[in-house]
């Protein structure tokens, strides 16, 4: 699902953390969609977020922030009402790296894995993960090929052997058929 519309920018040192999806109420209130799977650790940590526009950056600065359906709620110094929080519809939300949740040994966040490499146990080149899907039962990548052809791999079962993410290489050990189309 894609849920901004603004030019999807990867910088080094920032995350996109959730997109503004909406005004909740009239005193300015933000409803963001959160793109994390342990939303309740930002709740509890974050101080500020850096909203994205046309223009650079804006530090955001969270006076509340709490989960209502899935949803964060979000309460800052800068929105003041309802149609300033509407104007800022679509916009995402980014955090300095530093502020990311720390990560267990067998966990990666989802951004290192976009435009990795793909290859096999032999280290035969693949293609570059062009683009993660979410699914009810884990994540699919899309990798794209040398000769632009793309091929699915799921995230769940034997087919992802690990992620090197000092090298961004998705190693893979694919079942006939896989590549495919």
């Amino acid at each position: 699902m894609k849920v901004s519309e603004t030019k999807e920018i990867d910088y080094p040192d920032l995350t996109w953390l959730g997109t503004i999806i909406g005004p909740h109420g009239v005193q300015g209130e933000l409803k963001v969609y959160p793109l994390t799977d342990d939303p309740d650790f930002y709740c509890k940590s974050l101080k500020s977020f850096l909203r994205e526009h046309a223009k650079g950056f804006e530090t955001i600065n969270i006076q509340s922030l709490k989960i209502h359906k899935g949803i964060w709620i979000l309460k800052c110094k800068e929105c003041k009402d309802r149609n300033l929080a509407e104007s800022w519809k679509k916009l995402r939300l980014l955090v300095n790296d530093k502020d990311l949740r720390p990560l267990g040994d067998d966990e990666v966040f989802l951004h290192q894995i976009k435009g990795a490499i793909v290859v096999d146990s032999l280290e035969k080149s693949l293609g570059e993960v062009v683009e993660i899907i979410e699914t009810g039962a884990g994540y699919v990548y899309t990798v794209q090929q040398p000769n632009g052809e793309e091929f699915l791999v799921p995230s769940s079962g034997n087919i992802v052997q690990f992620f090197d993410s000092q090298n961004k290489k998705l190693v893979i050990d694919p079942i006939p058929g896989l590549m495919e189309s």
